[in-house]
């Protein structure tokens, strides 16, 4: 098999693909979810929030609607409770969501066992979230917001609108039409893929 990886070097919402996704032993037919890491409920921090609500406003207002407020490991989040212990953007063909609309650790998270056939920057690339420029916005975005009292989505709605003009004016200059992109590719035996 051609193990595949692409790495799409958005400077403002950077992101990692590759297929072996679509053979991962967790996606195997005795897996009756067949969901893989796509286990994970989703967490939209603020600055995803407000991305969306620039971007995608559907995807937001479902989002809101729909998801559930949280302190999470990124400061205020919106998680999506499907019921299912799943993500509800998740199908038998993929993410739904455009990759730009996807949480961090949906654009950048490759397992150890995917990574292993990956280029060698594959695994610091997650960790380098934490040094960009959508982690500092989404850092100053929780040190404005005001959330002791309690967060409804009403007023989490607010401080959204509030904010995006702003948010809008930072991220003007980033140019992300045509980001660069870096394919990699290795002949694999699958077997060895799915031994993990």
């Amino acid at each position: 098999m051609l193990a595949e990886f692409k790495i799409i070097n958005d400077p403002l919402r950077p992101s990692i693909c590759t297929n072996l996704c679509s053979v991962c032993c967790r996606n195997a037919a005795n897996d009756p979810k067949k969901l893989g890491c796509c286990s994970y409920e989703p967490e939209f921090c603020l600055f995803d929030l407000v991305f969306l609500y620039l971007n995608y406003p559907d995807i937001y207002t479902l989002i809101l609607s729909k998801g559930q407020i949280i302190e999470g490991y990124n400061g205020i989040m919106v998680e999506m409770k499907s019921g299912f212990n799943h993500c509800p953007f998740a199908s038998n063909i993929g993410c739904m969501l455009p990759k730009d609309a996807t949480t961090p650790l949906c654009r950048l998270y490759v397992c150890r066992e995917a990574a292993k056939f990956g280029p060698p920057q594959i695994e610091a690339r997650f960790d380098e979230y934490f040094s960009s420029k959508e982690y500092t916005l989404n850092n100053d975005l929780n040190s404005k917001l005001n959330y002791e009292d309690g967060m409804s989505s009403s007023r989490l709605n607010n401080f959204i609108k509030e904010c995006s003009p702003t948010i809008k004016a930072m991220i003007s200059g980033v140019n992300r039409i045509d980001p660069p992109t870096e394919t990699f590719t290795k002949e694999i035996p699958i077997e060895d893929f799915r031994l993990f």
